[in-house]
């Protein structure tokens, strides 16, 4: 059963998608034909679309295959009576500033196509402790929580906290996520931020880095139940865990961003299709590249030994051949499908073994709602936010079946998202 509810409620039209004019592949009238291209990139969601513009932008040749009808993966969004729903991330931060170590911003500001941003300061909150007590990002109004909802040093304990974390975080914000690679060229993409990486290394305490967070919690000895509880909240709206599983320098990360003074919330304009329609223009707008829906990929191919993949064969047998490179935006578990163990066998045998050490995240259900917004407010307010989370028992854990729901209202934030 679902662990987690997420409803999507818009009430205040933008015009219809414009990504049907990306063509399917051509009917084979006579057998199988083969196209060439450098790089070939397995699904148009935001990891595929964000690997296809940037190698366009180096010029390189690309084609992007999608199965759907419609490109953006989980952040794709549909239409229905003037209501835009929205499948995907709600809340996003770190894209409005010029100078940000979000790594989707850098990929805009190498494809030089990015949405309008929406700016706002308020994430609402109902927890045990009280409803929508001291709700504005930032340090000051969260030190006001501490006070309301916290135990007598849970200030002390936050700053303590804050103190470890906050010099990792900076050190992680100076070391650009598209410079690290796990190959010999990291030697030339990070020799430019070595300073940083040794600080990242220094501050974060080396095999520390990627320990779960809970395990600098107890060296900091950080027990306030409020502060613990708060924690595994936002790590699970992160990636699905809790502070026992997440990674200390995602959390580092997140909170060096989110507690500091004059931090905001952004929201694109016209919504998640914004943030896909951007990339999609930074692959289509170069002389060669293309994005292919309705094209589903039914096999990885290999060079003799299956060393390296050379291309793929699509549904009804037409075949993309990659000069350079092809790169799977699918999962894990459908890119081990689309890899015979005859044809790369070691490639099979390493994701069988990466298989084998995943733990699948418990289902959630997604309620999308259109409401007759008569009489109801036509803006944020400290009151009534754009968004917020309702948690109903700390006891019984945040991952606990129907004990937390997200809500969120775009047509708040951007009228055009629902009918007048």
């Amino acid at each position: 059963m679902s662990c987690m509810m997420l409803a999507t409620l818009g009430y205040l039209s933008p015009p219809q998608p414009t990504f049907r004019s990306h063509r399917s592949p051509p009917p084979l009238l006579s057998g199988a034909t083969t196209s060439e291209y450098d790089v070939v990139v397995i699904g148009a969601g935001v990891g595929g679309l964000s690997a296809a513009a940037v190698c366009a932008a180096s010029g390189l040749k690309v084609c992007v295959c999608e199965s759907h009808d419609a490109p953006g993966g989980a952040a794709h969004s549909w239409t229905t009576k003037g209501f835009t729903f929205e499948s995907g991330p709600s809340l996003y931060a770190g894209l409005s500033p010029d100078r940000s170590p979000n790594p989707l911003k850098h990929v805009y500001q190498i494809i030089g196509e990015e949405p309008e941003w929406l700016t706002y300061d308020r994430w609402g909150t109902y927890l045990p402790e009280g409803d929508l007590l001291h709700d504005a990002v930032g340090a000051a109004d969260f030190y006001e929580k501490l006070k309301a909802c916290g135990g007598p040093d849970a200030a002390e304990q936050w700053e303590r906290l804050m103190a470890r974390v906050t010099p990792l975080g900076e050190a992680i914000f100076q070391l650009p996520s598209a410079a690290v690679r796990a190959d010999l060229g990291a030697a030339i993409t990070m020799g430019k931020y070595a300073g940083a990486l040794a600080g990242v290394v220094l501050k974060g305490g080396g095999d520390k880095l990627n320990a779960p967070f809970a395990t600098l919690l107890e060296e900091e000895r950080i027990t306030d139940p409020f502060i613990r509880n708060w924690l595994d909240m936002i790590c699970f709206l992160l990636q699905g865990a809790t502070t026992k599983d997440a990674p200390t320098t995602l959390m580092a990360y997140m909170l060096s961003d989110f507690y500091r003074d004059g931090v905001c919330l952004d929201f694109p304009v016209g919504g998640t299709e914004s943030i896909i329609g951007a990339l999609v223009r930074g692959v289509t707008k170069h002389r060669g590249c293309e994005l292919m829906l309705n094209t589903h990929v039914d096999e990885l191919l290999f060079g003799e030994g299956g060393g390296r993949c050379t291309g793929v064969r699509l549904k009804g047998g037409r075949t993309l051949r990659a000069t350079k490179a092809v790169v799977s935006n699918a999962d894990l578990w459908t890119t081990r499908k689309l890899v015979g163990e005859a044809a790369a066998p070691a490639l099979a045998a390493e994701l069988d073994q990466r298989i084998g050490r995943l733990e699948r995240c418990e289902s959630f259900l997604h309620l999308h709602v259109g409401l007759e917004a008569s009489g109801l407010p036509t803006s944020p307010s400290e009151t009534f936010p754009a968004q917020w989370a309702v948690v109903s028992d700390w006891e019984a854990g945040v991952d606990a079946p129907r004990n937390m729901v997200l809500v969120s209202l775009p047509s708040l934030l951007d009228p055009s998202l629902a009918p007048e």
